[in-house]
């Protein structure tokens, strides 16, 4: 039998890049360190950019860690660190990791048993390790100290950290020049949280998980200069919010996703979006207080409409009286829809032919995941429509559930 030292460098390191982590550092405990097959494992973690290191992999085994991490310090671009207990972390101290500009932090679930540690203990340490840090994603107990100590900071994510602050997140909000913020508020913390938010000029993504947001908030958050995205969680006053939105940014709001939210829509707010261009719905019911057809014609420019695991419509037909109201629609997208064969087979010939010829432009219906591609083809036909049937491969909005995104225009700022 070949031995696995016989092998060149090149099969050497295919085959170490096949075995996970632990399999890997357990092959480094039972090779010699100045050996050949040591070297390649080296070079096999020097040349992968993201690792991520957890809480079991180096449980008891200091000595280890302190190899692994000389090994990536230098080269390692993005790294995902879950639940380290402070001894592990307390290795990290002696070394500093400069390429790294993304870091997702998930803090140790056993620490707040230990009512003498200080919860920014560790935030402490990861600040001098990432000193070129430009994203970082934590959950834990900290309350958001050390945190603006990262002045290259551009993405920061705290919707998981229950326990901030508010003078540490004033600070964060103060002294960074952030583009992207995710973070929950309870509705008593709103008066020490808005003022926070609304210091940062540069923010273009603003991710909230909140109950209720006011329309006086609404408004002084609707106001940040550059804010491109607002995603809103969970939220049990959305028309207040979207009549707000209608109100003040009506002009320059553009997508509108939602997924997995059942809301009652008014007709007289969704008339105030008339430059809406993109309207998406995953994972939804359908169960409101009005028709389909009359809230997607409230959007007359509407170019885009994307239906994901969506039972919005009851039948195919429907979607000719949305095409008829909406001439400027020219893709329409339907991901695995309910009981496809009944609603694929419900489609009017006659419909379809009346609200086609009228058009000037041609339409494109995407199907993905029927199974249905024969039957499409054979009812989807006129010379102003073209139709795909795709797999179930494709991809869904990268929205949370429970979640609705707006997308807007920049404001326009005066010099």
């Amino acid at each position: 039998m070949t031995n696995i030292l016989s092998l060149n460098e090149d099969c050497l390191l295919q085959i170490i890049e096949y075995l996970s982590l632990e399999e890997q550092l357990e092959l480094w405990q039972a090779t010699e360190s100045t050996s050949r097959l040591c070297s390649v494992i080296s070079y096999a973690w020097q040349r992968q950019s993201k690792h991520c290191v957890r809480r079991e992999t180096f449980s008891g085994r200091p000595v280890l860690l302190q190899d692994y991490l000389k090994c990536i310090s230098s080269t390692v671009e993005e790294l995902t660190l879950c639940h380290l207990p402070m001894e592990q972390l307390e290795r990290w101290k002696d070394h500093t990791f400069p390429n790294v500009k993304k870091l997702y932090y998930l803090g140790d679930f056993l620490r707040d048993e230990d009512d003498e540690v200080d919860v920014d203990a560790d935030i402490a340490i990861l600040v001098n390790c990432f000193p070129q840090l430009e994203s970082l994603g934590i959950s834990g107990n900290t309350s958001g100290q050390y945190i603006s100590q990262w002045r290259l900071l551009r993405r920061l994510d705290l919707q998981l950290c229950f326990y901030l602050d508010s003078q540490c997140f004033e600070d964060i909000c103060q002294k960074l020049r952030l583009q992207t913020l995710c973070v929950q508020w309870r509705r008593f913390e709103a008066d020490d949280y808005v003022p926070a938010i609304s210091m940062l000029q540069e923010l273009t993504e603003l991710d909230l998980d909140i109950i209720h947001l006011s329309p006086e908030i609404a408004r002084k958050l609707l106001s940040l200069p550059k804010l491109k995205r607002l995603r809103l969680h969970g939220m049990d006053n959305f028309d207040d919010v979207l009549k707000v939105i209608g109100q003040q940014r009506r002009q320059d709001l553009v997508a509108i996703t939602c997924r997995d939210y059942i809301i009652s829509w008014r007709p007289l707010i969704l008339t105030r979006l008339e430059n809406l261009r993109r309207f998406t719905l995953v994972d939804d019911e359908g169960d409101y207080d009005i028709g389909l057809s009359l809230i997607i014609k409230s959007f007359p420019r509407l170019e885009q409409l994307h239906l994901e695991n969506s039972r919005f419509w009851p039948n195919a037909d429907d979607i000719w009286e949305v095409v008829a109201g909406c001439p400027q629609l020219n893709l329409i997208t339907i991901s695995a829809p309910d009981r496809p064969n009944e609603f694929i087979a419900s489609s009017s010939a006659s419909s379809m032919q009346r609200v086609l010829n009228q058009r000037l432009k041609p339409l494109s219906i995407h199907f993905h995941g029927t199974g249905n591609e024969e039957l499409i083809t054979k009812l989807f036909v006129h010379r102003k429509l073209e139709v795909l049937c795709k797999s179930k491969d494709y991809a869904v909005s990268q929205v949370p559930e429970e979640c609705v995104e707006f997308e807007f225009l920049v404001l326009e700022t005066s010099s």
